[in-house]
């Protein structure tokens, strides 16, 4: 993987003005709040010039109307203009960002991945008809975000005629770089370009049939690094990652007296032409293996189609039943084909001459799923509810395998060996839950919920050399819940659930669990809002000389003020603790040992948002991300030799600031300052810092 340096500069300007910036920020943040809303970049916040567009484009429209019954034109600058039938409001904001980083480059781009260098920050053109009967559209916009290289750029379109069509398009890039030195050797590291693309039509919007098209459209590509076990040992492979998946999708929704339908069929193809190498001989990770890899090559194209269909009715039965049922078959084929060729040393000694191994696989996947509620008013504030969902899925497919080796010993004549393998497997889960409560609600003020879950699992393994496995399990939990509202600006919220799931692929694993979670909300006036919430989630694999268990506390309190339309602050805190304790198994020197693992997350995560109008043109938006984890708690021992104790403890905080001047309603100036730092307890050679300054020019006409 390339090195990226030649993309952050290290500029000294820079750093003298971060050091300032940051001093400044300091004071500011020091009688912040904290909490857990995170929030977008201050790059992203709106100035309180830009809050006021929408009223802009809504005087906009009425003195245009105004206009045409012979009203004198208004006086006064302002943004927008008016071009025919439409009023039209665009925006443009470009600039130039500076990236000053030090430390740890690769956990810098994994984390942030903000490069230096000119960007169209943000574009926007908003067209609205003033009558509503426009020639081809009424509504129009297209936006356009960090484009010009940054690790995320957004793209988007939207046009809608009345009672004719809805248009919709959109298109996200992203960079996804990963490297963690610290892990897995370096060995497992990405450097990907990926795009997501979605266009969506509707027809008749506003009629009572609507039809539906839709296509979409997934990529991905780039080199990454994984790891390849070969003779006993473990060896770092180069690859080049090149996959595409095409959605295609039509359907209707429509109303008939009491009833909704909706129907839609898609159709996949995807394909994946990856491949995998070495570029020059490898020895593996092991100092005492005498295993060498010479040449790697795997190539491993992919070919695979789906077809789902989808149906969803929803209505009422008369004046107390109500129903929503809903739909989906759906039916995979796969065709793999794998040739991978290699040479080397095996870990005797011998000279591995050549080894061959070609794959040729097909996997059918037919599935099902089937839902629905059923809703009965009894009387008075009464009802009772039950829901279902039946999920079934089969997997078959079949393997043919040819694997030749050459094989040279230090004495004799090579041995060339041939081996033809097939493999038949079916995987067949069936899994059914019923959920049934009883509910009551006599106003907005008070309303409480109780009720049962029933789970069934039927899992079936089938290979054509072993019997086939057939396992069920029935699986019951408990749920409540309490709606509380006392008064008009505060609400309660309580629920409670305590019993068995299984949700593993196909094997039958129960976990006993609880789950507990309170919520309240309170807003003592139009300007003032808070809300904080507990949630508690134990579980426990009940299977004997087992005994896993995890235990999860989340507890989080956020705050909203806006006392004028010059100022607003948001913030608050939020604590994560999770602790968990498995039995594992693991080799040493090529002998199973046992053991257990033990790992711990106690994250303290604080924010927050601001944003206060200085004078009538001048804005300062503040923002502010602390995080610190404190990793194993002091008294958490290894109980044995072969018993571990991992966290990640660190500490990160990010301030950020932007002064944005208004020098005329169509011109705004902004300045914008942000610093990440990122330290590991344990791993000094993952940190870094990085000071990243931006400029930009915003034009609203």
């Amino acid at each position: 993987m390339n090195s990226k340096r030649d993309n952050v500069a290290n500029v000294p300007v820079v750093r003298r003005w971060a050091s300032r910036l940051a001093g400044l920020a300091t004071i500011l943040l020091v009688s912040g709040w904290f909490g857990l809303v995170a929030a977008q970049s201050v790059e992203k916040a709106i100035t309180s010039q830009q809050a006021k567009h929408s009223e802009d484009e809504l005087q906009l429209a009425r003195e245009a109307v105004a206009k045409k019954a012979g009203a004198p034109k208004p006086s006064g600058e302002g943004v927008g203009r008016i071009v025919g039938n439409y009023s039209i409001l665009t925006s443009l904001e470009v600039g130039y960002r500076w990236v000053d980083q030090n430390g740890s480059l690769p956990t810098y781009l994994s984390d942030v991945n903000v490069r230096q260098g000119f960007r169209v920050f943000d574009y926007s053109m908003d067209m609205r008809s003033l009558d509503g009967k426009g020639a081809l559209f009424d509504f129009l916009r297209m936006d356009v975000q960090n484009a010009g290289g940054d690790q995320g750029q957004y793209f988007s379109f939207r046009a809608d005629k009345t009672r004719a069509y809805k248009f919709d398009a959109n298109v996200r890039r992203f960079n996804y770089w990963k490297s963690q030195p610290t892990y897995a050797l370096n060995q497992h590291n990405f450097d990907l370009r990926q795009q997501v693309s979605d266009f969506n039509l509707k027809l008749f919007p506003q009629r009572k049939f609507r039809v539906n098209l839709y296509y979409g459209r997934s990529m991905a590509k780039g080199p990454y690094v994984t790891t390849y076990d070969y003779e006993r040992d473990e060896f770092p492979i180069n690859g080049r990652s090149r996959w595409e998946a095409n959605d295609f999708r039509f359907g209707f929704d429509t109303s008939i007296k009491k009833w909704d339908i909706f129907f839609e069929q898609m159709f996949r193809l995807y394909r994946d032409d990856g491949m995998e190498d070495i570029t020059s001989l490898q020895k593996g990770n092991s100092t005492t293996n005498l295993s060498v890899l010479n040449s790697f090559i795997r190539e491993f194209p992919t070919r695979s189609r789906a077809s789902v269909s989808r149906l969803s009715v929803s209505g009422t039965i008369g004046e107390r039943a109500h129903v929503v049922l809903r739909g989906l078959y759906g039916n995979e084929n796969s065709d793999l084909s794998e040739f991978e060729q290699t040479s080397g040393v095996d870990f005797s000694g011998n000279k591995i001459v050549s080894r061959t191994l070609v794959d040729n696989a097909h996997v059918h996947r037919p599935s099902a799923t089937l839902d629905g509620v059923l809703t009965f008013d009894i009387g008075k504030g009464f009802s009772v509810s039950n829901s279902f969902r039946f999920f079934n899925y089969r997997i078959a497919g079949g393997l043919n395998t040819a694997n030749r080796s050459i094989l040279q010993p230090p004495t004799g004549s090579p041995r060339d060996t041939l081996t033809n393998t097939r493999v038949n497997e079916f995987i067949g889960v069936a899994t059914f839950w019923d959920t049934i409560q009883l509910n009551y609600s006599t106003s907005p003020k008070f309303s409480f919920n109780v009720g049962a879950r029933a789970q069934y699992r039927d899992v079936t393994l089938r290979d054509n050399t072993n019997p086939a496995e057939k396992e069920q399990d029935t699986t019951w939990a408990f749920l409540a819940g309490v709606r509380i509202r006392p008064v008009k600006q505060a609400s309660f919220f309580v629920d409670y659930e305590d019993g068995r799931a299984n949700n593993t692929f196909v094997n039958i694993d129960p976990q006993e669990y609880r789950r507990f979670r309170v919520r309240t909300n309170l807003k003592f006036t139009d300007k003032l809002t808070f809300n904080a919430s507990l949630a508690t989630t134990d579980r426990t694999n009940p299977t004997r000389f087992l005994r896993n268990d995890s235990n999860a506390r989340v507890a989080s309190f956020a705050a909203f003020w806006e006392p004028t339309s010059r100022f607003w602050f948001s913030g608050g805190y939020d604590f994560n603790y999770l602790s968990s304790n498995a039995s594992i198994i693991f080799f040493l020197n090529n002998v199973r040992q046992t053991g257990r693992s033990r790992y711990f997350w106690r994250q303290n995560f604080m924010f927050f948002d601001a944003r206060v109008g200085l004078t009538k043109r001048l804005d300062l938006l503040l923002a502010y991300r602390f995080t610190k984890d404190l990793g194993a708690p002091p008294d958490a021992k290894s109980l044995g030799p072969n018993d571990f104790v991992t966290a990640l403890p660190l500490t990160r905080h990010n301030p950020e600031v932007r002064l944005a001047y208004r020098f005329t309603d169509h011109i705004t100036g902004n300045f914008m300052y942000r610093h990440y730092s990122y330290n590991e307890r344990d791993r000094l050679i993952q940190d870094y810092r990085a000071n990243i300054i931006a400029t930009t020019v915003r034009f609203t006409f």
